[in-house]
């Protein structure tokens, strides 16, 4: 039976947490604190669609290829997956939607029309990773952990077991009086999909819909996202030397529908010191929770270009303006 709808969110706890604080302490006092929700309802569910279709289409391609990690199961059945049209309708169902159904399948069809077979072996879908922060053979930065070490993350612990079962002695949080006081530090991501391609060589791959796709300076800004560097991080600790990179699947959603496929350029410099950027804000974080109990207070960036950036004026500006009198803006 064709009935498993496939978890197409967020990572349970991805880089826009520690890119978010990096870039303003009070959006993400908003956000991760105060429960505001400041992303467009209508853009979110958009790409959430999105994400739908292309996880359950490839999901079944890498089934029909001979089995695909999706989430943490293996399967090598494609029927018991939902057909990318029947998901969607179900993930709106569920979490409404539905005026964007005849859009987001359009573009749907338009991609497929493009792109009829898999880009090469389909190995994995929405396939989450953690990566903790300790010492590894004498080498203290971020590792990958064993999918089953997942869950003690939440706890104390002063050893995990790499992707490799190699140990990690962990670098816990180190801020007395804080809730997370002595459990790990941890960054996840959730690949849309990852291909081994006729070369051998193993990519990550990143959906992206947008109203216009645009290459150049995006795909700079792409590169530089901390996420994208998680990505190739976790991507080489895995795959080794059969690591590719990262690559985009970027997707029109307004007439006329344009996709490309960039790869991601590497950003070797920042990369080696991803662990102590990560490391920093965590123990920052921890630092406002404990020492600055009015949630409205946080520091907050004040920048021209950093509140009214590229995709236009942050949602949380009027909040910054009027305070909490400000949520009366928000859409």
């Amino acid at each position: 039976m064709s009935d498993i709808l496939i978890d197409a969110g967020r990572s349970r706890r991805g880089w826009s947490r520690v890119g978010q604080f990096t870039k303003c302490p009070q959006l993400f006092s908003y956000t991760n604190r105060l429960g505001v929700s400041l992303i467009p309802a209508s853009a979110l569910t958009r790409g959430s669609m999105g994400h739908i279709l292309q996880a359950h289409l490839h999901a079944i391609w890498g089934a029909e290829q001979g089995g695909v990690l999706v989430d943490t199961g293996y399967y090598d059945d494609p029927s018991v997956f939902m057909k990318p049209k029947e998901a969607v309708v179900a993930w709106c169902d569920a979490n409404g939607g539905h005026e964007y159904i005849d859009r987001m399948v359009d573009v749907f069809i338009d991609y497929v029309a493009r792109h009829p077979e898999p880009p090469g072996r389909v190995l994995a879908v929405e396939w989450p990773m953690d990566a903790v922060i300790g010492v590894k053979s004498g080498v203290w930065g971020l590792w990958v952990i064993d999918p089953d070490e997942a869950e003690k993350v939440h706890e104390p612990a002063e050893s995990l077991l790499a992707y490799d079962r190699t140990p990690i002695e962990v670098s816990p949080l180190n801020m007395p009086g804080h809730p997370d006081h002595g459990k790990p530090i941890y960054v996840s991501r959730r690949c849309d999909m990852v291909v081994e391609e006729p070369d051998g060589r193993v990519f990550i791959w990143d959906h992206k819909h947008q109203a216009r796709v645009t290459q150049g300076k995006s795909i700079e800004g792409y590169a530089i996202d901390g996420g994208f560097a998680l990505f190739r991080h976790m991507g080489q600790q895995v795959y080794g030397d059969d690591f590719g990179g990262l690559r985009l699947n970027l997707i029109q959603t307004t007439r006329p529908y344009k996709i490309a496929r960039p790869t991601v350029p590497r950003t070797p410099h920042r990369d080696t010191h991803l662990a102590q950027l990560v490391w920093n804000a965590e123990h920052q974080i921890a630092s406002m929770d404990i020492n600055m109990p009015d949630l409205w207070a946080w520091p907050k960036a004040m920048h021209e270009t950093t509140c009214v950036g590229r995709y236009g004026t942050c949602g949380g500006i009027k909040l910054c303006f009027y305070g909490e009198a400000g949520k009366r803006y928000l859409a």
